[in-house]
């Protein structure tokens, strides 16, 4: 069964305030994560009972969870974080609460967050409230990331609250989403505990950090085990935003306040993947300058991780100049580990598994052949996979896949085809290898759109038909899904929702 979250009872008076979600009026599970909640311990017929209910909607713990534990209730925690550049020294949920961690079945703890439990100490005049549009559509998301492979926080359930909420669109109906972490413990923490607390709050929050995500750490003794935290934070966010680059994802918002130290994707709010390839391709509506486009997404993770190594490095070393290097050269290491997490998950995108020096170079140039070529990304990848293109043959289809220059594309071809000549697996094994890798469909905005709008009107069975198909993205049983946008079906701008 659930238990108070271990972070509230760690850290009392530090980094969090309780809270009591709004009371819904007739909350109703729209969609119920199956797998999650066994995987996570959690009965199913008892979710969808009144008590169950409860729990999901007001954070209320059953008896068997609050036995001989002192628990006063949802905790809405605190953070700090620089959006879009700016530093706010003080943000925290304005609309989630901690609610419970539950043991999974293989032996994880993690920490399950009610979003859209309505005002908190820190929702700064807004109502805390979320609507089912976006609920919705983090649950789609993050649930095809999660099938993609890739890191990510995940979506137990969606429940309708039966209020309406107001919005700048006009009057929505009023949703939870009830998601998953490992941590929501982030880079925005530790800039709070460093203006509030001082350096007794950092190491407190770096102490239960190591705890709670990486105890290996635990062994190291003295300020070096530190210094690994910040390392090890490093190393997960290169290999998260190369993930992120290998599917044509782009976060959004990545402000400090959403750069977990678990190296999970978090907060899904204005993100989007891409369809044709375009570097700068940026689609958040309150990213004006495209600060958070796809293309700098790897410098940008660098930036917020240079902000958590301002708060842990006087931890390093007594001596401030030696801390301050020590901190340096942990953050020199990250663009060697990006270009190489970078460059092997691009290699296995094309089925190459010998090495050679040049790689860099055509990877360079296939995706430059995209952006003149107008090329869809994911599309585009998939097809090379496909059998007659991977053995050379007729590759007329993915020819048009380049509508914009196809000339160029020809003489890429050439070099791909060159290149293939050093490979010694058999065609039909890397041929499989790469439709294993490269996904047939994508949460494409368009489709993520026009399921969220039948849902508004009541018509949940789109939705439900396009998250299960998500479920299994490197199928070929999805036709039709793996269609990009008709010229007046792209989408331009993504919301956040709040």
């Amino acid at each position: 069964m659930p238990i108070p979250p271990l972070y509230a009872t760690s850290l009392p008076d530090l980094f969090h305030r309780t809270i009591t979600p709004a009371t819904s009026s007739s909350p109703r599970i729209i969609t119920l994560n199956i797998t999650l909640a066994q995987h996570l311990g959690l009965d199913v017929d008892w979710l969808h009972s009144p008590s169950g209910i409860a729990f999901l909607s007001r954070g209320v713990l059953p008896e068997e969870g609050r036995k001989d534990t002192p628990w006063a209730g949802p905790v809405a925690t605190a953070y700090a974080g620089h959006q879009f550049g700016h530093f706010v020294p003080s943000l925290g949920d304005g609309r989630a609460a901690l609610i419970a961690d539950c043991r999974t079945d293989d032996g994880r703890t993690v920490e399950l967050q009610i979003k859209g439990t309505g005002p908190t100490p820190f929702s700064r005049s807004g109502d805390g409230k979320n609507t089912l549009g976006p609920a919705l559509r983090e649950y789609l998301v993050s649930e095809a990331m999660h099938a993609l492979g890739i890191p990510t926080t995940r979506a137990l359930a969606v429940l309708t609250t039966g209020e309406t909420v107001e919005r700048e669109s006009g009057p929505v109906p009023g949703a939870m989403i009830i998601r998953t972490a490992r941590s929501h413990i982030r880079v925005g923490s530790f800039q709070y505990a460093a203006v509030h607390g001082g350096l007794d709050h950092v190491r407190q929050l770096a102490d239960f950090t190591i705890q709670r995500l990486y105890p290996e750490l635990s062994k190291t003794e003295g300020p070096e085990r530190y210094l690994s935290l910040l390392k090890t934070v490093i190393r997960r966010q290169a290999q998260l935003v190369a993930r992120w680059m290998e599917v044509g994802f782009i976060h959004g918002v990545m402000n400090t306040d959403n750069c977990a130290l678990s190296g999970e994707t978090l907060d899904y709010g204005p993100c989007a993947f891409m369809d044709r390839f375009d570097p700068m391709k940026c689609f958040s509506s309150i990213d004006r300058e495209s600060r958070y486009a796809y293309g700098r997404q790897p410098a940008l993770a660098l930036w917020n991780l240079s902000r958590l190594a301002e708060c842990l490095f006087p931890l390093f070393d007594a001596d401030e100049n030696r801390a301050i290097e020590q901190a340096q050269e942990a953050l020199h290491d990250y663009d060697s580990l990006l270009h190489h997490y970078w460059l092997a998950g691009f290699r296995r995108k094309l089925g190459l598994e010998e090495h050679d020096e040049h790689d860099i170079r055509l990877l360079e140039h296939i995706l430059e052949t995209m952006h003149t070529g107008k090329a869809d990304f994911t599309n585009a990848f998939r097809m090379l996979g496909s059998p007659g293109v991977a053995i050379g043959g007729n590759y007329t289809a993915l020819r048009e896949l380049f509508p914009g220059n196809k000339g160029h594309f020809d003489l890429c071809w050439t070099e791909i085809l060159h290149r293939l000549t050093l490979e010694k697996r058999p065609t039909d094994i890397r041929q499989q290898a790469m439709q294993a890798t490269n996904p047939r469909i994508i949460p494409r905005n368009h489709q993520v759109e026009a399921v969220l709008s039948q849902a508004l009107k009541g018509n949940y069975q789109p939705f439900h038909d396009l998250h299960d198909a998500l479920k299994t993205p490197f199928a070929d049983s999805h036709d039709g899904l793996d269609a990009p946008p008709r010229p007046e079906e792209e989408i331009s701008y993504t919301f956040c929702g709040t």
